[in-house]
């Protein structure tokens, strides 16, 4: 279930509770509306399984990968609580962030890739069309080429040259990819590779360390013990290092030592983020400390994804104009220039 799916069960929920409705006749009849997919077979499930007795926990562990294990802990937490309804208003804003934060990250890396592509496109079509035919013009004149114009020219005659290494390093690329998902270690060493790429790199890592941040500060809002709360935020994080190392500092909590130590041990967050966290855990505003590591970070993305739709696109395509250019000018005018003079000779 996507984000988009969890904030809409989450969302019905916590109105039906808010308003006092019995939820399971009020989740079936929800899924009783719904087209197929995840989010009616989990509304469904759930209403059968409060109608024979189960807890609203219980109902909702019991669907599996269907639902993100901490959405069950939360649940239950809140009713231990008695602010059902509170807990799940706050997931809610928390899976709606969530969602507006992937959409910012693809919108901001869409046009970059449109734009990159069509440069592509153009110098492809430049150098295998174009140039070809001046190459027979220069040829018919016996003239002798300057050695970019000719190296140009080879590679136009040979494009396996190029497109042939470009295909092996990314279908390995796509390949590795495929098969690291079946691998932790895999995994890890896709993201670490991933967040080295400039800019985009560091843009996802800040994503996946917000929804991090604040989903760990909504389960310590709630009372969760802090170790605990590491690993759920850990299992539900998208980042392979995040969850790796949320496991390794859930057994250092659990040995007492102090927060702040661990995340610097373990280099979880920078350190401005550790001595945030370190200080707000010792004043007991650990969950405030969390949810302005998480606009902290929410922030990063936002500047980076403005970066990427405003800066990096014109960027590009003045680089691909002086490119073309560049390209024209020196293969193409300059052993014209040659035949035009050998003509008025």
């Amino acid at each position: 279930m996507n984000s988009e799916d969890l904030a809409t069960l989450n969302q019905e929920i916590a109105g039906m509770a808010q308003a006092g409705l019995p939820l399971d006749q009020g989740l079936a009849a929800l899924a009783r509306e719904m087209s197929r997919g995840r989010l009616k077979q989990a509304s469904q499930q759930i209403a059968e399984d409060l109608k024979r007795g189960r807890t609203l926990p219980e109902a909702i562990q019991n669907q599996g990968d269907r639902v993100p294990p901490y959405y069950a802990a939360l649940v239950n937490a809140a009713i231990r609580s008695g602010r059902l309804g509170d807990v799940l208003a706050t997931l809610t804003l928390y899976a709606r962030s969530l969602a507006d934060l992937r959409t910012i990250v693809l919108g901001a890396l869409f046009y970059p890739a449109i734009v990159v592509l069509i440069a592509i496109v153009l110098f492809g079509g430049i150098t295998y069309y174009i140039l070809p035919q001046f190459s027979d013009i220069f040829r018919n004149f016996g003239m002798q080429l300057p050695v970019l114009t000719r190296a140009i020219l080879w590679f136009a005659e040979h494009p396996a040259l190029i497109i042939l290494p470009v295909l092996v390093v990314g279908g390995g690329l796509l390949a590795y990819r495929v098969f690291a998902r079946f691998s932790e270690r895999g995994r890890l060493v896709w993201a670490r590779f991933v967040y080295t790429i400039p800019i985009f790199g560091t843009m996802i890592r800040a994503t996946r360390l917000a929804s991090f941040s604040e989903l760990l500060a909504i389960l310590v809002d709630q009372s969760l013990p802090l170790p605990e709360a590491f690993r759920l935020a850990g299992e539900a994080s998208s980042d392979p290092v995040m969850a790796a190392a949320a496991r390794q500092v859930e057994q250092d909590l659990s040995k007492g030592l102090p927060l702040s130590t661990v995340l610097r041990d373990r280099q979880l967050v920078p350190e401005l983020i550790a001595w945030m966290t370190g200080f707000g855990e010792k004043r007991g505003q650990l969950g405030k400390s969390l949810h302005q590591v998480a606009d902290l970070y929410r922030r990063q993305v936002e500047m980076r994804a403005a970066f990427l739709r405003n800066v990096l696109p014109p960027f590009v395509i003045i680089m691909t104009a002086g490119v073309l250019v560049g390209l024209f000018v020196f293969t193409v005018m300059l052993p014209m220039f040659k035949v035009l003079e050998s003509l008025s000779k």
